[in-house]
C-alpha cells in the first residue's frame, strides 16, 4: 500500500476519533452541569403551632414563660425567632399620658433550627424579670411573636397576647368569715 493511501486513512482515522472525544466532551459537560432553573422554588410559607403559652395566660415578673411551638415545612427548616413586647398603646404607637410612668421589658432572640429539619419542636424557657432598667418592669398585656424561616427565606409568624402580672393580694378575697 502506497504511503500517500496510509497517510490519508490516518487522517480520516483523526478526524473521526476527534469528532467522537468532541462528542463525548460535550455530552458529559451538558448532563453533569444540570441547571437548577428548572427545579421548582420553594415558595411555600413553613407553619406555626404554638403549644404554650397560651393567649391571655398570666405570668408574674420573676416567673417564667414556658414556651412550645412545632415548626414544619415542606423543604428544610432554617431559624426561628421569639419576640416579646409591650401592648400598652394597643399598637396604635400613640404618646400614652403617663408614659414617663412606664418601664416595658421586651425579649428578642433566634434560634437555629439543625439542618436537614422539615419539623422541629422547640422548647424554651424564658426568664421574665422583675426589674428593666434598674426599675420594677410594667405589668400589663405583652405581645409574644413567633417568626419560623425556610432555607429559601419563606417566613411565618404566629402572635398571642400575655399578661405579665404580679400577685398584689386579693382586696375582694373571701377569708371564709364575715367581716
Amino acid at each position: 500500500m502506497p504511503i500517500y493511501i496510509k497517510h490519508k486513512k490516518v487522517i480520516k482515522m483523526k478526524i473521526k476519533l476527534n469528532s467522537i472525544l468532541t462528542l463525548l466532551v460535550a455530552a458529559l459537560i451538558f448532563t453533569s452541569c444540570s441547571s437548577d432553573d428548572d427545579a421548582t422554588p420553594d415558595t411555600q410559607k413553613p407553619t406555626i403551632a404554638i403549644i404554650e403559652p397560651h393567649n391571655d395566660d398570666e405570668i408574674a415578673p420573676g416567673g417564667e414563660i414556658h414556651f412550645e411551638a412545632l415548626f414544619s415545612d415542606n423543604v428544610e427548616l432554617a431559624s426561628y425567632k421569639i419576640e416579646i413586647h409591650d401592648d400598652f398603646d394597643d399598637h396604635t404607637h400613640a404618646q400614652l399620658k403617663s408614659s414617663h410612668d412606664l418601664n416595658p421589658w421586651s425579649f428578642e432572640q433566634v434560634f437555629q433550627i439543625p439542618a436537614g429539619q422539615r419539623s422541629f419542636e422547640a422548647e424554651q424557657h424564658i426568664d421574665v424579670p422583675t426589674t428593666f432598667n434598674g426599675e420594677p418592669i410594667s405589668e400589663g398585656i405583652y405581645h409574644l411573636g413567633v417568626y419560623v424561616t425556610d432555607t429559601s427565606g419563606n417566613e411565618e409568624q404566629a402572635f398571642l397576647s400575655i399578661h405579665i402580672e404580679g400577685d398584689h393580694g386579693d382586696e375582694d378575697h373571701d377569708h371564709g368569715h364575715d367581716h
